[in-house]
Parts: C-alpha cells; sequence; structure tokens
C-alpha cells in the first residue's frame, strides 16, 4: 500500500510476520525501478502519521517521519509523544523524545510539508483546533504560526519554495456566497501569510454544487511550481483543476473507481546510490 509520496519516490507499507509482526517499509523509485527495505522503526503502538521527505535539490538522502502518540482522554485525540526519524545516509532509526511543551494532535488533515527542515501539518494544538505545527528531525516543534482565521477544510501544500494555504470562507457581504482563499507565506520567519488568490468556488467547481465539503471535496494538490489547484469535486469523484492565474477551469478525467487518499506523482529518473533493488 502507498503510504506516502516526495518528490519522485514512493513509501509502501506492508505487513509481515516474524519477529515483530509488524508494518514494513518501503522505498521506491518507479522511475528507475530501485527500492530500498527500510529496517524495522522499534515502534509498535500507535502512529499518527507516517511521512516521507525528500528534496533532491538540497541532499541525495530521504527521511521518513514516524510520529508516535498516545491517547489523552481529557482531550479526546491522540497526541504526539515524540518522533521516530529514519535517514538513507545512516540507515538506520534514531527515536527522539518531544522537546516541546504543550499537546500536539495531528487532526484530521491529510497534508504534510516538509520545508526548511520541519515537518509541517495541520494540527489541534492544547485543544485548539486550525493550528498549523511543524516537527524537526531532533524531537524538536513550531506551534507559534498563526494561520488564516475563519477558513474551513484548511489544507497546506509547498509550491515556489513556499508554504501555501487554502481554504473555503463565506462572503462578508453574502451567507449563500463561498469563496476559496489561498494564502502564501512569503516570509517564513515572519509567519505572515498573505492572501495570494480569492474566488467563488460556483466557478472553481464549474456549477457543481457542493453540500458537504467534507464529503463532496477533496484537496489533492497545489502544483509545487505554478498555480495550479488540483482536486476532486461531488460524490462522483470528478477531478479537476483550476488555473489561479487565468481563472480557467478544467475537468480532467472520473474516479469514480479510485479511492483517497490521492498522491501527486513527478518522475525522478536520477538513479539515487541509496537505493538498491
Amino acid at each position: 500500500m502507498v503510504v506516502d509520496c516526495c518528490n519522485g519516490l514512493l513509501l509502501f507499507s506492508s505487513y509481515a510476520g516474524g519477529d515483530h509482526g509488524d508494518e514494513l517499509y518501503v522505498v521506491c523509485n518507479p522511475a528507475t525501478e530501485e527500492w530500498a527495505e527500510l529496517p524495522h522503526p522499534g515502534h509498535s503502538g500507535d502512529v499518527s502519521s507516517i511521512n516521507l521527505c525528500f528534496d533532491p535539490a538540497v541532499s541525495p538522502h530521504f527521511h521518513v517521519f514516524l510520529l508516535p502518540a498516545v491517547e489523552v482522554e481529557d482531550q479526546h485525540g491522540y497526541c504526539l509523544t515524540g518522533v521516530h526519524v529514519y535517514s538513507s545516509e545512516t540507515g538506520s532509526w534514531v527515536h527522539k523524545e518531544k522537546r516541546w511543551s504543550g499537546n500536539i494532535d495531528v487532526g484530521y488533515d491529510p497534508s504534510f510539508i516538509y520545508l526548511n527542515g520541519y515537518l509541517h501539518f495541520c494540527a489541534i494544538v492544547d485543544d485548539s483546533a486550525r493550528q498549523l505545527a511543524a516537527v524537526d528531525k531532533e524531537g524538536g516543534a513550531r506551534t507559534d504560526f498563526r494561520v488564516p482565521d475563519g477558513l474551513d477544510v484548511g489544507f497546506i501544500q509547498q509550491s515556489q519554495g513556499c508554504l501555501h494555504y487554502a481554504g473555503f470562507d463565506t462572503d462578508d457581504n453574502d451567507d449563500d456566497v463561498v469563496q476559496l482563499l489561498v494564502y502564501v507565506l512569503q516570509d517564513y520567519d515572519s509567519k505572515e501569510w498573505i492572501l495570494k488568490h480569492s474566488v467563488e468556488t460556483s466557478h472553481v467547481f464549474g456549477g457543481r454544487h457542493v453540500d458537504d465539503f467534507g464529503k463532496d471535496f477533496d484537496w489533492i494538490a497545489i502544483h509545487p511550481e505554478c498555480n495550479l489547484i488540483f482536486f476532486t469535486v461531488g460524490r462522483h469523484i470528478t477531478f479537476m483543476c483550476y488555473d489561479m492565474d487565468n481563472g480557467q477551469v478544467k475537468v480532467i478525467c472520473n474516479l469514480e473507481e479510485g479511492k483517497p487518499p490521492y498522491f501527486p506523482y513527478v518522475p525522478l529518473y536520477e538513479e539515487l546510490q541509496l537505493l538498491h533493488r
């Protein structure tokens, strides 16, 4: 099963017997048919997520983040206890206990973005929803990101080297009009989100009516190099693309037979010594 995808590499998981009887993980480059099986991470408890982090422009090595969690009864969720990190450079896992105060719950957003050495994701921080958290390979975290207020179904992506945050909001002058808003974090250190684009969803969805964004809509990706948003809409799962530059909407295909999650994949034809057949 495909667990994650990052810059041309895929992360797979499978169950196997043996001493552990838990999941095994494999990183694969389909374009070159190279792969590497990861050693067992040594963790058998609950996991909030497992993510592949790879940026060939920075390093030929990849990392895999496994975020262990424990249930916190008074917060009705699973809070992170630290981070397990696999490095292809060392070929081993390292466990780091959390070096932050408070509680971080990954929540329900499927998007995770690796940037500036941190794995970013939408989270519930100390029981406060719609926060943006980030953890690093040393067990450190940042929870001081302010995200745009009032947006529903928040979605983070990296595009053109910057974090983007997209979501929906009602028009201030008409509650029946829903807008798609896209913000960009142009200055990472200042943590100030700038409104990049806004448009009515009636245009983006090509006239398709969406009653429940949680059921009838799914984010897929924002293009890493240009201002394109990919998503599915409707009960028949129509795969669509919206161009923020010219306002054009395109129906790509029907994915009724497919099931989420969907992973954006761009082939990487460079051979990597860290992968073997």
